[in-house]
């Protein structure tokens, strides 16, 4: 384990990082209450609402961690021409993100979860969605902000993929993207859904966890077994998307099992959870994908990109509902361990 020392310098260098974040863009709302009763409807809780707040969710949760990590990025992706879509642009507009190059589309509603919650425990998720491939004009039109941002005066030094198979991304688009940018010097990152193994070849980085490595690769799961040189199962899940998805850095998140780092140059390596308390694991793989390009950019290591997002993930899973990692929180933490 690297000493958090060696780590707290690599933190002063996030303000300097530019990051583009691709994917789909949603906004996660809230209603908080209490059971108080059985219905006598059906054998369901009655919830008396108390509040309901609003957040960024999906590809845009990952724009708002790396803003608030303090790096500089921007948004892209679509969103509707509904009231929901103007609540996303305004929410990560104050978190500090470009959102200038988001289309906005009159066809396509914003992508909205709805999280029902009785204290902390939740009831009930309300999905409305429209996950049909984007229309090609869209897709043209995605493109050429995608390359208007890389061909301009200050463009991003990493591209974060976020697929959450609402019909954004395909591996055309993304081929495409990685293919053009490498000569450039900028690297790709995917945080990859297993119902699209869409086998990008080329990534610097994929971020699944455990369930979706091992869909990814095609393979029954099995539970983790610890020390990480026992578990065979994934490590032959490791390999194989190495191998099929030709990816430098395979980072595999295992919920209070910790992460398995998978290198082209190395042999794996297990990191140890640092969740001192678990309330909610929701956007907690977003905080691992930013803080993880984040730290690459700043000058990590791997090894050092994946101990700092693990502890940014390990103070995330502490909250209740899709929040951020502060870069205050992160700050304290690691000098709270020196």
């Amino acid at each position: 384990m690297t000493d958090p020392s060696q780590l707290l310098p690599l933190l002063e260098a996030f303000p300097k990082t530019r990051v583009a974040v691709i994917g789909d863009l949603m906004l996660d709302r809230y209603i908080w209450g209490q059971a108080c009763r059985i219905s006598q409807e059906a054998p369901v809780p009655v919830v008396q609402v108390r509040r309901e707040t609003q957040v960024p969710g999906g590809a845009a949760n990952v724009v708002r961690n790396a803003t608030c990590l303090l790096g500089q990025v921007s948004a892209f992706g679509t969103i509707g021409t509904d009231r929901h879509g103007d609540t996303l642009l305004q929410l990560l507009t104050e978190a500090g993100a470009d959102v200038s190059r988001v289309l906005r589309t009159e066809n396509r509603p914003t992508t909205i979860k709805t999280r029902v919650l009785a204290g902390n425990q939740q009831v009930v998720r309300i999905d409305r969605e429209e996950t049909d491939p984007l229309p090609a004009a869209i897709t043209a039109r995605l493109l050429e902000a995608v390359y208007a941002a890389l061909d301009g005066d200050a463009p991003p030094g990493a591209i974060i993929f976020e697929d959450y198979a609402k019909g954004l991304l395909s591996k055309e688009i993304m081929q495409q993207i990685v293919d053009d940018t490498r000569p450039r010097g900028i690297f790709c990152a995917l945080d990859p859904h297993p119902g699209n193994p869409f086998k990008v070849k080329g990534l610097k980085l994929m971020t699944p966890n455990r369930a979706e490595a091992f869909g990814l690769a095609g393979v029954y799961y099995k539970p983790t077994v610890l020390p990480l040189e026992n578990d065979e199962a994934l490590l032959e899940v490791g390999r194989r998307l190495q191998h099929d998805w030709e990816v430098e850095l395979l980072l595999v998140t295992m919920g209070g099992d910790g992460m398995a780092l998978f290198m082209a140059d190395a042999p794996p390596v297990h990191i140890p959870t640092r969740a001192r308390e678990v309330f909610d694991v929701s956007g907690a793989g977003d905080t691992v994908t930013a803080s993880f390009v984040l730290s690459l950019l700043a000058g990590a290591t791997p090894v050092q990109a994946a101990e700092l997002a693990n502890y940014a993930a390990g103070i995330v899973v502490a909250k209740v509902g899709t929040k951020p990692i502060l870069m205050e929180e992160l700050v304290q933490h690691l000098r709270e361990l020196l």
